[in-house]
Formats: structure tokens, sequence, C-alpha cells
């Protein structure tokens, strides 16, 4: 299956509409919350154990260091501690990176293992993110921010112990994309031409424009600006 393929399309579609029903229909409720939430970490721990019965866990992709896969453990916290704000990142960034992943993972080998994990997990994250801004009151808070920031720090000095083509939340591709790395979600979006420019040769150019360090501000500015504004629209008044 090629990527933005019909087939590809109506995949995502159907992904995207599916979770979105079935995050609007499920009925407000505690106990329906703490089981999305203890369901998502069953399913990473399934995965590991399945990569490691076939031996086939690699550390530089399959710990739970990305964005997305860092969610059930936020969620197991949430469940423990009951603080309110880790709903509201749970919520508006468990639809935004849930989204965005089954758009732009790449379906080429969609039967592989990793591929259609992805896309298996983005669903219920979606089905989440969909069920706690609809069911639950959210407010904006720089905490959720700071969550982000945490996560980033950890995968950065991941990527820089594990190396090997680790490139957890795709750091490397934003601070590195001179090179070309293999990761588990296989995203093709920063390699893909529209007239003839990717998302990785603007990342080039702007780095050569600018230099690593201005271009690091920039880049931190951009996450802090976004996820304040994506937080912001998600929190109910």
């Amino acid at each position: 299956m090629k990527i933005f393929s019909i087939n590809h399309l109506i995949l995502i579609f159907l992904l995207i509409l599916f979770s979105v029903l079935i995050g609007l229909k499920i009925k407000k409720n505690k106990n329906n919350l703490s089981y999305i939430l203890i369901f998502l970490p069953s399913l990473e721990i399934s995965k590991f154990i399945f990569l490691i019965l076939i031996n086939d866990f690699k550390i530089n992709n399959d710990l739970p260091l990305q964005l997305c896969y860092l969610y059930p453990f936020i969620g197991l916290t949430y469940l423990k501690t009951k603080k309110e704000f880790l709903l509201n990142y749970l919520g508006a960034f468990g639809i935004f990176f849930s989204f965005f992943a089954i758009l732009f993972t790449n379906p080429t080998n969609i039967f592989d293992f990793r591929i259609l994990y992805c896309y298996i997990y983005h669903f219920f994250l979606l089905i989440l993110g969909i069920y706690i801004t609809k069911n639950f009151k959210t407010k904006f808070s720089f905490k959720n921010i700071l969550i982000m920031f945490i996560q980033i720090i950890i995968a950065f000095i991941a990527n820089s112990i594990i190396k090997n083509g680790s490139n957890y939340i795709f750091l490397n591709t934003f601070l590195d994309p001179f090179k070309y790395f293999n990761y588990i979600d296989n995203v093709a979006i920063f390699y893909i031409k529209f007239h003839n420019i990717s998302i990785n040769d603007i990342l080039i150019l702007l780095i050569n424009s600018l230099g690593i360090f201005t271009y690091i501000i920039l880049f931190t500015t951009l996450i802090i600006s976004f996820s304040s504004l994506w937080l912001y629209i998600f929190s109910k008044k």
C-alpha cells in the first residue's frame, strides 16, 4: 500500500472516523477512563513481550520513549495521583499526536508488526483523547509543557547514549536532518516531496541559514508556542 494512495486514504478515514465515533459514544464514567488508561500500558507490555519472544526487541527503537508511547505511564500516574492537569495533557495531545501518527505513518509494509501496532495503538489513543476532551473538565496548564520537555530531555539523553539509529521523539530528524534514520513508526512525511521540497529540506535550509544555536532556540520557541496554543484551545473555560 503506497502512502496517500486511495487505499491508504480509506484506511486513514476509517481509523479516524471509528475512533472519533467510539470516543464520543463512551459514556462518562471514571471506571471507563480507568479501563482505557490501563488498556494502553497493557498494549505496550504485550508488545514488549512479543518482541522479546521472537527475539526482535531493539533498544534503539522499542523503548517507550516516543511522546505517544509514554502516554500509558502518564495515564497510570493520573490514576494514582488524580492530578487533573494530566487529563488535559492526555486529552489535547492524545488527539494531536494520534491523529498525525495515523495520517503520516508509512503503510508500505502495513503487515509489519511495528507498523500495524502503530496504527492499532494510535487508534485507541485517539479514542482516549476524544473521550477525555468530551467528558472531563480540563484546564490550561504549563505543567503539561514541562512534562513534554522532560520527555524530550529523556529522549535526547537516550538517543545520545544508545545511538545506532536511535531517534526517539524524532529528535535526530529535527536536530540532525542531514542524515537519514530508520525508526519505529516509519514516518515518511519528512521526506515526501511537495513541489520538489520536503520538510527535511526545509529543516536543513533553516540550519544552514540560521546556524544550529539559533535554530534550536527557534525550535524550542515553536514547541512552547504551539503547545500553549493547542492546550488552551482544548481546555474547557
